[in-house]
């Protein structure tokens, strides 16, 4: 998988981490901002100053690693908050107020408001927007005595830094958030595709290597045979084709590993055909002809069909049948060797009949049919039922 996507998303959450980081270091920034003009003012203690720039410095920190922790929680890191960290970073707040009320400096409302905003906005990342929504208003209402309403400026500039604080954190994790899903579903979406063409190539292997296999089966059993008959060099031909088959196995292999298998209706009936006299049983191929829509289809059902027939049946006869019925076609299977396995996926016991019955239900469904087994007496009887398609005539 390309790594590109997991680079892009570190980079992004390094993006949002310093976003947050300096958004609640408000406080720190407002109060060191007007430190240079404390010996100006008429009645400033520097000492006073000092205090307050050194608590804003502390609450950042603490602002700085209660978001670090938040922000681990989003992206799957969760930590535990220490005690000790939270009663400092508490205890630096309510200094820090207190200190600001201490200075005679009318702005410092706004450094008050900053810093509950600082605070509050560190728990932001964890949040979502309702919740959000409702810390910030609980936080306006918690400024609005102590930056007073005398001055009705200063108290709007004092609500709009805190929610400003608040927000840029928010949307900030919220994108990270949005991004994490987006790479998770990214990831979901390639495991898909994998387990999907996993499951293909384990379907196409099974339907070809079942009737390649059941093919040599039964060339090297009729080359054993006349052999014992003493008729070399027509075992010698059945072997030889053996061989053939073997070779193009490999090949085949390939092309389902590209997927660039396809059957036609012409080369199963033809295979079905010459399979079925190798092993000594008579086939009828009847009915109306197989619309091109529906030819590769049935193709792999005559596939599964023959197959099975050798594998399971003791059949003397097949019989391939097709009817073109109304909005639809079907094909027919049929062989008067029913054996048990047939027998029981006829009976419903579809996991004793192994995988190709499921296999070719798939790939039946997919295109909106269905695939039925049935008993007739001794004859067993494959049904597969394909709907033309809606642009095509039926």
């Amino acid at each position: 998988m390309n790594d590109a996507p997991l680079v892009g998303a570190r980079r992004f959450e390094a993006y949002v981490r310093g976003s947050a980081y300096l958004a609640v270091s408000v406080p720190a920034g407002n109060v060191l901002g007007t430190v240079r003009w404390a010996d100006r003012l008429a009645g400033a203690d520097l000492a006073l100053w000092v205090a307050a720039a050194v608590l804003s410095l502390a609450l950042t920190a603490g602002n700085i690693f209660v978001t670090k922790r938040c922000i681990d929680t989003v992206v799957g890191r969760p930590r535990r908050l220490p005690a000790g960290v939270v009663v400092v970073w508490a205890v630096a707040l309510v200094a820090l107020v207190g200190v600001a009320f201490l200075i005679p400096l009318s702005t410092m409302g706004i450094t008050v408001a900053a810093a509950i905003g600082s605070v509050a906005a560190s728990f932001v990342p964890v949040l979502d927007a309702r919740r959000t929504l409702l810390l910030n208003a609980a936080v306006v209402v918690l400024i609005v005595p102590l930056v007073g309403i005398a001055d009705i400026a200063l108290l709007l500039v004092g609500a709009a830094v805190t929610s400003s604080v608040l927000w840029v954190c928010w949307s900030s994790v919220w994108l990270l958030r949005v991004l994490l899903e987006l790479q998770a579903a990214h990831a979901d979406r390639a495991a898909l595709a994998l387990a999907n063409e996993r499951l293909r190539i384990a379907r196409d292997l099974h339907d070809v290597f079942g009737r390649t296999l059941a093919t040599m089966a039964v060339k090297s059993s009729l080359a054993s045979e006349l052999v014992e008959r003493g008729r070399a060099e027509q075992a010698g031909e059945e072997i030889a084709g053996v061989r053939r088959l073997a070779e193009e196995a490999g090949t085949e292999v390939r092309r389902v590993v590209r997927g660039e298998l396809r059957t036609t209706w012409e080369g199963e009936v033809a295979g079905a055909r010459s399979l079925l006299a190798s092993a000594g049983i008579r086939c009828t191929v009847a009915g109306d002809p197989v619309p091109e829509e529906c030819a590769q289809a049935l193709a792999w059902v005559v596939r599964e069909g023959v197959t099975n027939v050798l594998r399971h049946s003791a059949a003397t006869q097949v019989t391939i049948a097709t009817a073109k019925e109304d909005g639809g076609v079907l094909l027919t299977v049929a062989n008067d060797g029913a054996g048990s396995a047939q027998a029981a996926a006829a009976d419903g016991r579809a996991a004793d009949a192994g995988t190709g019955l499921r296999s070719m239900s798939e790939r039946i469904g997919a295109l909106g049919g269905r695939l039925a087994v049935r008993r007739d007496g001794t004859w067993f009887l494959l049904d597969a039922t394909i709907p033309f398609p809606k642009e095509a005539p039926a």
